[in-house]
């Protein structure tokens, strides 16, 4: 459910930077009610010109002469963002130098910094998701995550971990879905028989369950070598990318079965319909997925 995602996936991936890149006070001080669920964490990468594109970000920060630095920008579809207490912000640090590539940063940021506001974003499914804004917002040199310049490396390095989380939230979608299609095909009458004695109907619900047990097995693997720690960025992309299509092809089977009952408000197969769509497009689209297993298979 988009409860749970919120509750586990979202809240990993805003809080693992701070365990990842923060000094001792600052984890000690905020992983506790992370971990509680006292504060509810926000991971602030994506701007609107800044999707898949993430090195073309405009969210601005300048250090000043003591080390503090004054965020400025936008940063859009945040997930948690409008219930938040802590957010994980990434913002350009410098212009591209002799390498030709700019400097990005991460800082944390509590929610009730000055300068800070969120907008709701209203999608298609009940997820918290929003704009945060950043006018002047002020961090303590004690607040940066990692080093400086060590922005997209700890941000690449989370999602790593985190894109097998969201392939896992899309199996237990597509278990639902694979459960509700068979109750319902086993229950219902046409022509004088169950649904379920009609070979074609079978053939398709065999071919979604054959669908979502390989996503299984690739989700495990992944979080298997990541456990490990011998994970490559490529065994999350391909659990992600496998788990997050075979679940929406599992769940699309379910509302095809159930017919007009399957898009009716208020039945599961509605719901899920709704809700697995974001999981293809978050913490990397499929495409960018694709880009990862292709960059490992010929850039080794």
């Amino acid at each position: 459910s988009g409860v749970l995602d919120s509750a586990f996936v979202m809240q990993g991936l805003g809080g693992n930077p701070i365990t990842v890149g923060g000094n001792d006070e600052l984890r000690a001080r905020v992983l506790p009610q992370v971990v509680s669920g006292e504060l509810v964490c926000a991971f602030a990468l994506t701007e609107r010109e800044a999707g898949s594109d993430v090195g073309a970000m405009q969210t601005r920060a300048r250090e000043q002469a003591d080390g503090t630095v004054v965020l400025d920008g936008e940063k859009c579809f945040i997930s948690n963002a409008p219930c938040a207490d802590s957010f994980v912000v990434f913002a350009r640090e410098a212009e591209p130098g002799e390498g030709g590539k700019p400097r990005f940063g991460a800082f944390w940021v509590p929610g009730g910094a000055a300068g800070l506001t969120v907008s709701p974003i209203q999608v298609i499914a009940p997820h918290p998701i929003g704009t945060v804004t950043l006018k002047g917002v002020l961090v303590p040199p004690e607040h940066r995550l990692g080093k400086p310049g060590d922005g997209l490396k700890l941000a690449f390095g989370n999602l790593d971990v985190f894109r097998v989380s969201v392939g896992a939230a899309a199996l237990g979608f597509a278990d639902r879905a694979l459960r509700e299609t068979v109750t319902h095909l086993n229950r219902r009458v046409q022509f004088g028989k169950p649904l379920a004695t009609q070979q074609g109907l079978r053939f398709a619900v065999a071919d979604v369950a054959t669908d979502h047990l390989a996503a299984q097995l690739l989700v495990y693997r992944a979080a298997i070598a990541r456990d490990a720690g011998n994970a490559t960025p490529a065994d999350s992309a391909v659990a992600k990318l496998f788990a997050t299509e075979s679940a929406q092809r599992t769940i699309d089977r379910a509302v095809q079965s159930l017919g007009g009952l399957g898009v009716t408000v208020g039945q599961a197969t509605e719901r899920l319909y709704r809700e697995i769509r974001a999981l293809r497009i978050y913490e990397g689209t499929s495409e960018i997925q694709k880009l990862v297993i292709a960059r490992a298979l010929f850039d080794g």
